[in-house]
């Protein structure tokens, strides 16, 4: 099995109170025998499943793959993704005048506290309730409820494998965006020495900095779904390839195929 990570960035909104704004990103993962995602059930007629194109993040050469212990030329079938998931995400159609067409709305932003206008929304499958047992959650009593994952619930998170952005973007989200900027020397109260205070590792390197709301940027991360090469190209190759090990206790929404989240 192959793990993939969602990278790369968009372009982004201007920001007032930490608004929400555009990021482009990605994650994966190699496929464990043991673990095996599931969607709702749907009404509307069976339609050919897409497929991923693996070669664009996870085709490597002999010599890499034997350095790294990893399969040269995984198949689509063996890409998953981990700490996402269906159930979490929604989806948006961008303007017309814009590249991009059908994007998936990635998890991190506070939406809650901001005017209504300021809202990047996105459409969710299960609003109207319709997949009772998989459109929602096991709560404590391991009872599937219909609430849909909160933005911050860290198992849908999906920290991400990397980021890019212009010279521009850079220089609106320090000045402008982040709260006690981008870039350091941070500004106090909202990082204490420069920036040196303990956080979590994924803070920088998962991109939480990037997507997340406390004394961060609140971006809005998205990936193009409208084809599967747009999809495929924000796909990373976890070459570590121990989330197998890692993550072998977790439940099965941890993970999902990278060709079911397409569809």
């Amino acid at each position: 099995i192959v793990i993939t990570r969602p990278s790369m960035a968009f372009s982004s909104l201007p920001l007032q109170q930490r608004q929400p704004r555009l990021v482009g990103v990605c994650h994966g993962a190699r496929e464990d025998s043991n673990t095996e995602s599931t969607v709702a059930a749907s009404n509307e007629p069976p339609q050919q499943q897409q497929q991923v194109s693996p070669e664009y993040c996870c085709h490597v050469s002999h010599d890499a793959a034997q350095a790294r212990k990893i399969p040269p030329l995984p198949d689509a079938s063996k890409l998953m993704l981990w700490e996402t998931n269906i159930l979490a995400l929604g989806v948006r159609q961008m303007p017309h005048d814009s590249w991009l067409d059908w994007v998936a709305m990635l998890r991190g932003p506070n939406q809650n506290k901001l005017p209504h206008n300021q809202v990047i929304g996105d459409y969710w499958s299960n609003r109207n309730h319709r997949y009772t047992g998989q459109g929602g959650q096991i709560n404590k009593k391991r009872e599937w409820t219909n609430r849909r994952p909160q933005p911050l619930e860290f198992k849908y998170i999906n920290n991400q494998g990397g980021w890019m952005a212009t010279r521009q973007q850079l220089w609106e989200w320090h000045t402008e965006i982040c709260p006690g900027g981008f870039l350091p020397p941070y500004e106090a109260p909202h990082y204490r020495f420069d920036g040196l205070d303990m956080r979590n590792v994924e803070w920088y390197s998962g991109g939480m900095q990037l997507a997340t709301v406390r004394h961060a940027c609140n971006l809005q991360r998205i990936i193009a779904i409208d084809s599967p090469q747009n999809f495929s190209k924000a796909l990373l190759y976890h070459s570590a390839n121990n989330k197998q090990q890692q993550l072998a206790g977790k439940r099965e929404e941890s993970f999902v195929k990278a060709n079911t989240l397409l569809g």
